[in-house]
C-alpha cells in the first residue's frame, strides 16, 4: 500500500525527532516561541503531486516531495552554527534514507542560500523523497 501523504510527513519528522540533535524545533501547526540566543530548527513539508506510474486506474501513484528544516540563528554570533546545523540535518537524511516503507531520500540533501532578516538568520535544507 501506497504510504499516504501524513504517513511521510509523521516518519520524517519521528526521524528528526528521535535523532534528539539537542536544538529546539519550531514544528507546524504548533505555538512556538524561538530563543532569544542559539539555533533552533524550523520544519515545513511540501508532498508534490505523486508520479502515476500506470494507465490503469487501479494503477498505485509514487508520492514524492520535499520535507525542509531550516537552520536558525540570532545574527551576532556568525553563521557556523547554522551550518554544523544544517551539516547534521543533511546526514541524518543521506541519499537512500528510508522514511515510510518504499519512500526514501532520492537524492542528497541540499542547502538554500542563507537567508537573512533583521532577526534571523537562516540555512533551508531541503530533503527531496519519493517512493
Amino acid at each position: 500500500m501506497t504510504p499516504t501523504n501524513n504517513q511521510i510527513y509523521m516518519a520524517a519528522i519521528t526521524l528528526l525527532n528521535n535523532a534528539a540533535l539537542g536544538y529546539p524545533i519550531s514544528w507546524p501547526g504548533f505555538n512556538f516561541t524561538p530563543p532569544s540566543s542559539g539555533v533552533w530548527l524550523e520544519v515545513s513539508f511540501f508532498p508534490n503531486e505523486g508520479i502515476d506510474n500506470g494507465l490503469a486506474y487501479s494503477d498505485t501513484v509514487v508520492p514524492r516531495g520535499i520535507f525542509q528544516v531550516a537552520c536558525v540563528d540570532r545574527p551576532g554570533r556568525g553563521t557556523a552554527s547554522i551550518h554544523a546545523a544544517a551539516d547534521q540535518i543533511r546526514a541524518l537524511y543521506a541519499k537512500g534514507t528510508s522514511l515510510i516503507g518504499s519512500v526514501r531520500v532520492i537524492r542528497e540533501p541540499y542547502d538554500m542560500e542563507l537567508e537573512t532578516e533583521d532577526d534571523r538568520l537562516m540555512v533551508v535544507v531541503s530533503v527531496e523523497y519519493s517512493g
